[in-house]
């Protein structure tokens, strides 16, 4: 009886499809917008005879689906479009339609589709690649700072290829990671640190300079609940969203570009004086110290004549102020440091037919740092193709990247060139003996040359990286789509350190080889059916997926010591040598569920839950429910509205709230484990390595946002958004018991919130036919507050950073300088001790010994981020230019040997040019800004290190030339671009600041942003 249920059924549908296929036919096309001849995303294309019946445009503005066979006219809207009715064709159908509003609607990529911002719910901001194309930088992360409100960029190192640090919406966690999601084309990818040797560079290896940012169609920036948490638990700290380029429909394009240029530094970074000046400064000091010098016992001047003192002057500082053996006093910077270089070259297709598209691109970078030891080299392929066959639609996409990066040491190593040219280097020392060979005559440096070093030493990594993505379509009705994602995110990265045993680092162990290998690699697949219907002016869509990942990682490391010869480095020529290895792993499964409700574009709702188990937690705590509620009122769309609508339009109000989660960093923190290696009494032994947490969990982050956002006068866009973002359960390390073996245990016990505000301005500033000035201004303000910490102690001091409750995460915890003592000349300060009523003690000292440190109420991280990005074209001539400004901010230099006040160790130094000798003190009643210059001062960690970081930089300034189509043709080609770019051309900041006012917190030698101009053409045929 089942079986012939089954048998009818079976027939039933066959019959009702093979009806449907007679009676239906095909239609397809791509709607683009009259304003920039770009996709319109999201436009809304409906049957008219058959209102029900309809697609929105995909991110390539392309539509097609089934209607009845007596069907014939079809009707296009989007909101800043004029709606458009058209009647239906067999063949594709091309569709223009013509702007309406002289801003265009913008729309948000989730990577679980695509929506218009006016149908958005939630906080988010997508950004055209399109005016960055040009910028000469290999990172991506670089390329965002101050386009986007809410999104601070913060820079580790200023070498080719190394890090920033994003944050969107502030420090959302402290031992889980602050990171944002990055997604591309749907699927995440991994961007964690892919080097082992970072303890000698900070820079370290960026997995995302792997990406060519000229293959990204657009990033958009999630910043609320509202949609991060369709990615649960790794969303907690936002997530950008990176589409890539795809084939259109059409003849093949091909287009070549190639750009030339060189760098330096973006600042006059330590500026240090010459050898004269200091050579004067010194000599001044010590005639003080001498002339003031006298008998402990008699209290006799030990010098009581002009002509002793400068005798005696002459005897302390002559080796180390005297000119060199070559005759002059030598500038290090020349010797160690460079203008560096930049070539880039690009090649890419694309093309097909209304059924087959497909895009791929080649590309090389080359940048030279400004040390002799920086570089960074990149080979892209992508390949993305798509197939279109009836109700079946399959892509490919595959992105390859091969990088090398050269990097120099950074902090206080001795072989970092930064730290020697500023620091350690004085210009009475030269890197050779007059008979050729490397001097080591460098008492401060411990008789390292940095020269030797630069050109005999190497710390190299390279990466090999490979992201293949097949992607399946199915549409099953028209209202229903079934798509079958998999993917792999496979990077390898190779490295090697050497030293060489000749000279400086190596000769200690007579030559030392490092090398490690880390294999990593991400499995991806996402099974998702998507719903979309509609019922007259009552749109409902739906998303479902079951995901799975699996991460595995792989990582040797070989050393060797001991080399009879320098020319041979391999490890197996070492007279020692040894190795290890481990692996390491984590899995996550999820289930999501999503529905939008829209009412004829007037009021929309969203809700979506995600439930994520992750094998990185205890097993009773693994699985998380991540969850979001969000709505928008498009105000405007009331007929109150009416009688403003030519001055304030598209007016909605957005609300969001949601939880989403955080993993712990590492992937065994709830394991108790041993390590093998410690033998006993002649056997093999182990030993506890960690303590374990059999409850930990995950953070969790809960966060409400409320938006609002309104055009005046057609011209003016404004979006401003209020957000909080509480996190609790924030994984801190417990200190217990030590009976136990251990010092702390991992425990979810902390709370912390962020609150803030962004702001957009938008301006369509002129728009003409052949002249337009658009201008964005973003601002961002966000507070950190540290709610709770272990639940016991309000405080915890971590070296010259507090952590206390009520106040930002990061505080510092320094000395208060209260300037120079007009009596002694001395660094003064306030003492801050404890009174016995509990206040402090405001007691002004000049002995360090007697002053205590407090938290000090200047922020670590700025009050105020944002940028101001102008877009001018005027014919052929287009014109980009972008600032980045940050307000509120303090940086400490720490760099401590520079802050002696001519401390016997500045006899081995060089001296910052800050240290002037008219500003500094010199007679008691002095009123100085610098204390005076004496051999017997000391250094403590103080406000007088502190500095704003407050600044506006110019960001980026493309100039390009489009020459006239009459001139190209005669040439064979389609089209020809000439172009300009800078890249941290100008930065107006403190003065007193002598470090990069984009780094963050503690700043010692890492090496500046830097300042880079190409120029380049672009040829497409």
């Amino acid at each position: 009886m089942r079986k012939r249920t089954l048998a009818l059924l079976l027939l039933f549908l066959t019959i009702g499809v093979t009806w449907a296929q007679k009676k239906q036919i095909t239609i397809s096309g791509t709607v683009i917008s009259s304003a920039d001849k770009e996709p319109v995303i999201a436009a809304s294309v409906v049957c008219t005879d058959f209102p029900s019946i309809g697609v929105l445009t995909d991110v390539k503005g392309n539509f097609s689906f089934k209607v009845p066979e007596e069907a014939r006219t079809l009707t296009i809207s989007s909101i800043g479009y004029t709606t458009q009715k058209v009647a239906i064709s067999s063949s594709p159908m091309h569709i223009i339609l013509k702007a309406e509003e002289r801003i265009t609607e913008t729309v948000v990529i989730t990577g679980y589709g695509a929506t218009r911002k006016s149908a958005f719910t939630g906080a988010a901001t997508t950004l055209s690649t399109k005016h960055m194309k040009d910028v000469p930088s290999v990172s991506i992360e670089d390329k965002l700072t101050g386009a986007i409100a809410g999104l601070n960029v913060s820079s580790i190192s200023g070498q080719p290829g190394s890090f920033s640090t994003v944050r969107i919406r502030g420090l959302g966690s402290i031992n889980a990671g602050n990171d944002p999601l990055y997604v591309i084309d749907g699927v995440p990818v991994n961007t964690n640190s892919a080097t082992q040797f970072g303890i000698y560079s900070t820079s370290g290896v960026n997995p995302l300079a792997t990406l060519n940012s000229n293959d990204i169609e657009n990033i958009t920036v999630i910043k609320d609940a509202g949609a991060a948490a369709l990615y649960g638990s790794r969303a907690a700290n936002g997530v950008i969203v990176i589409t890539t380029k795809a084939g259109r429909s059409g003849r093949t394009h091909y287009s070549f570009k190639a750009g030339w240029g060189s760098t330096d530094m973006a600042i006059d970074y330590r500026p240090t004086l010459s050898g004269e000046e200091r050579k004067t400064l010194i000599e001044a000091g010590y005639r003080k110290y001498y002339s003031e010098l006298r008998n402990e016992q008699t209290g006799q001047l030990l010098y009581p004549t002009p002509d002793l003192v400068e005798e005696q002057v002459r005897k302390t500082t002559e080796p180390s102020t005297a000119v060199p053996w070559n005759g002059h006093y030598t500038d290090w910077r020349k010797i160690l440091l460079r203008k560096g270089g930049v070539q880039n070259y690009e090649f890419s297709v694309n093309g097909g037919s209304e059924s087959t598209k497909f895009y791929t691109s080649i590309s090389y970078s080359d940048q030279k740092g400004i040390s002799l030891a920086s570089s960074f080299n990149r080979l892209t392929g992508s390949f993305n193709v798509s197939h279109t066959d009836r109700r079946l639609e399959l892509k490919a996409r595959a992105f390859f990247a091969r990088t090398k990066q050269n990097q120099n040491s950074e902090g206080t190593a001795f072989a970092n060139p930064i730290y020697g040219v500023s620091t350690t280097l004085s210009p009475s020392t030269y890197p050779y003996n007059p008979d050729g060979s490397y001097s080591q005559s460098f008492q401060g440096n411990r008789g390292n040359n940095p020269l030797f070093g630069l050109e005999k030493n190497f710390n190299q990594a390279k990466i090999f990286r490979a992201t293949p993505t097949l992607e399946a379509s199915f549409t099953i009705f028209p209202w229903l789509k079934a798509k079958q994602i998999a993917s792999c995110d496979y990077f390898n990265t190779e490295e090697a350190v050497w030293w060489d045993p000749r000279l400086g680092d190596g000769k200690a162990s007579n030559g030392l080889f490092q090398r490690a290998n880390s294999e990593y690699y991400t499995l991806t697949s996402q099974s998702q059916l998507f719903a979309l219907k509609q019922f007259g002016e009552h749109n409902l869509s739906g998303v479902m997926s079951f995901e799975v990942e699996d991460y595995q990682r792989l990582e040797n490391y070989l050393y060797g010591l001991d080399y009879p010869s320098f020319l041979k480095k391999e490890i197996e020529n070492a007279g020692t040598n040894s190795g290890s290895s481990s692996t390491s792993s984590s899995r996550m499964l999820s289930y999501l569920i999503k529905a939008d409700y829209n009412y004829a574009d007037r009021y929309i709702l969203a809700a979506s839950a995600r439930w994520d188990g992750s094998s990185r937690l205890a097993p009773n705590k693994r699985w998380g429910l991540f969850w979001s509620l969000s709505g928008s009122w498009n105000i405007s769309k009331e007929s109150f509205m009416k009688p403003i609508e030519k001055v304030l339009s598209d007016a909605r109000l957005r609300v969001s709230y949601g939880a989403n989660g955080t993993l712990p960093s590492n992937y065994y923190d709830h394991l108790s484990t041993y390590s093998f290696g410690y033998n006993y009494n002649g056997g093999t032994g182990l030993t506890e390595s960690s303590l374990g947490s059999p409850n930990l969990s995950w953070e969790k982050n809960k966060s409400l946002n409320v938006g609002v956002d309104f055009k005046l006068l057609h011209r003016f866009g404004v979006s401003f958004d209020y957000y909080t973002r509480t996190t609790t359960d924030l994984l801190i390390e417990k200190n217990i018991s030590g009976t136990t073996g251990f010092s702390a245990e991992l425990q979810n016990l902390g709370s912390m919130r962020n609150t803030g505000f962004e702001l957009e301005l938008r301006s369509a500033n002129i728009t003409l036919d052949n002249f337009s000035w658009n201008t964005t201004l973003s601002v961002g303000h966000n507070k950190n507050t540290l709610l709770r910490y272990d639940g016991k102690q309000t405080r915890e001091v971590a070296g010259r950073i507090v952590h206390e409750v009520g106040y930002p995460y990061n505080s510092y915890y320094i000395a208060e300088y209260a300037g120079v003592d007009p009596t002694t000349g001395k660094a003064s300060y306030y003492k801050n001790t404890l009174t016995s009523k509990g206040t402090l003690d405001r007691t002004i000292t000049t002995d360090p010994n007697q002053v205590s440190r407090r938290r000090i109420d200047k922020p670590y991280d700025p009050v105020i981020t944002g940028g101001l990005m102008n877009t001018i074209s005027w014919g052929p001539i287009d014109l980009s230019v972008n600032f980045s400004y940050s307000l509120g901010g303090y940086i400490f230099d720490d760099a401590e040997a520079l802050h002696k006040d001519g401390n016997s160790e500045v006899l081995n130094l060089a001296i910052p040019k800050m240290y002037d000798i008219n500003k500094m003190w010199k007679k008691p009643g002095d009123n100085a800004e610098l204390p005076a210059f004496d051999p017997t001062n000391t250094f403590i960690s103080s406000t007088r290190f502190l500095f704003s970081s407050d600044h506006l930089r110019l960001k980026s300034l493309t100039l390009g030339a489009t020459l006239p189509n009459n001139w190209v043709k005669k040439l064979g080609v389609n089209s020809i671009r000439l172009y300009a770019s800078g890249a941290n051309l100008l930065t107006w900041k403190d003065k007193k600041l002598v470090v990069d006012p984009e780094f963050r917190g503690f700043v010692s030698y890492q090496t500046p942003a830097l300042r880079s101009i190409t120029f380049g053409v672009q040829v497409g045929i």
